[in-house]
């Protein structure tokens, strides 16, 4: 009987499925399978049986190794070439006595290996197909295609020249021609792109001392980071939480920083990728206000956490430049990035940021605040600076410190 019906019941339906279960043991059946179990699957008794009929051991070895040679061949036709591979290495070991077939045997894994990208494998088997057989131009051209792949433009261009005596036609000649002009504009190439690195490494190096010269003689700290010359490199100071590539660099002697500016009360924040360091804080809020109304520097002061003292603040007048802020002692630069605590005086948030804290103010910059507290009071009390204890306090120790 071919064929069978299954009949079953769901949900009151009757379903009918026609199945062929000849065609299915045939389909399954060793002798008709129209490919091998996979690699990982062991092969049933059967199959193993089949294989031994085909590949009897009281075969001679040449006959085996044609054997092995068709069947690599069909399984390199249907693109199955680790297949093919096995199949030709099986030939292989069999050492026959015919050199020519155990040329063509490695030429043709070489060229399996070949299509699998394996370019050192595949030149190992073409370099042993030209040994049995040195007229093998299959061998040799595909030979030549690997050192091409590989870089080797030399060994490339030798093997060429092999090929290229072996040449019996224009088309032949014209195929040489054409490799020949590869190997060239490769060689070539490689060769631009070896002279571009060693540009780029020695532009590198030389940005790298600049900048160390730079950095230690402004007297800028970094987290957790020692600068020494010996192993300071530009590429070292990039911010990898920025998706374009950000980092402090040279530019006519001066130093460009990307700097951060945190609005604490509303949780955002501004970035400026090249903040010159000449630049006063005034004149970047300016810039930064007229796309956000935020930054208007008649409304924020700027403060950054000292690197010396616990909870404390610093405050930075505004007139100040970038350069001189990042120098100052209680400055201390976290993961390559200047950040800065952006406040917005006119609001409550102004008092509940400064709750708790100390207020750190050098002598060089004391009469910035006084200047400007002074200057805020005279125009509205509603705007004041700092508190008024706060003020005092630090005008006393500013003149402590003159003493």
């Amino acid at each position: 009987m071919h064929g069978s019906k299954i009949i079953f019941h769901f949900f009151n339906v009757i379903y009918i499925i026609k199945f062929n279960f000849l065609f299915w043991e045939i389909e399954s059946h060793p002798a008709f399978m129209k490919q091998l179990p996979a690699d990982d699957k062991p092969m049933s008794e059967a199959m193993q049986a089949l294989q031994a009929l085909k590949y009897g051991s009281d075969q001679p070895p040449e006959e085996l190794a044609m054997e092995y040679k068709i069947d690599g061949n069909e399984w390199f036709l249907k693109g199955k070439y680790d297949t093919a591979i096995k199949s030709y290495t099986e030939g292989i070991k069999l050492h026959c006595s015919d050199k020519n077939l155990n040329s063509i045997l490695y030429a043709n894994r070489g060229a399996a290996h070949f299509l699998l990208k394996n370019f050192r494998s595949c030149l190992k088997d073409c370099s042993r197909a030209k040994m049995l057989n040195p007229t093998h131009k299959k061998a040799i051209k595909r030979g030549v295609q690997c050192l091409i792949s590989l870089g080797e433009f030399e060994a490339a261009f030798d093997w060429l020249q092999e090929l290229k005596a072996q040449a019996s036609s224009d088309s032949e000649l014209d195929e040489v021609m054409s490799l020949e002009t590869a190997i060239a504009e490769q060689r070539n190439a490689r060769f631009e792109l070896e002279k571009l690195r060693e540009r780029e490494a020695e532009k590198e190096a030389n940005e790298s001392t600049s900048l160390f010269i730079a950095l230690t003689h402004r007297r800028v700290k970094f987290k957790g980071k020692k600068l020494q010359l010996g192993n300071f490199k530009v590429t070292d100071f990039e911010i990898p939480l920025l998706a374009e590539s950000c980092r402090v660099h040279l530019k006519d002697g001066f130093l460009l920083w990307p700097v951060l500016f945190r609005n604490a009360e509303h949780e955002s924040l501004g970035l400026i990728k090249d903040f010159h360091e000449q630049l006063k804080f005034e004149e970047q809020l300016q810039e930064m206000a007229k796309e956000d109304p935020f930054y208007n520097p008649l409304d924020v002061e700027l403060y950054f956490y000292s690197c010396l003292e616990p909870d404390t603040l610093v405050f930075v007048p505004l007139g100040q430049k970038l350069g001189a802020a990042l120098s100052h002692e209680h400055y201390e630069i976290s993961d390559n990035l200047p950040d800065f605590y952006c406040i917005n005086k006119t609001t409550s948030y102004h008092a509940q940021f400064l709750t708790g804290m100390k207020m750190q103010v050098s002598s060089e910059n004391c009469f910035s605040i006084i200047h400007t507290c002074q200057w805020e009071v005279q125009c509205d009390y509603n705007k004041r600076v700092l508190p008024v204890a706060l003020l005092i306090q630090t005008v006393v120790s500013c003149l402590r410190d003159d003493k």
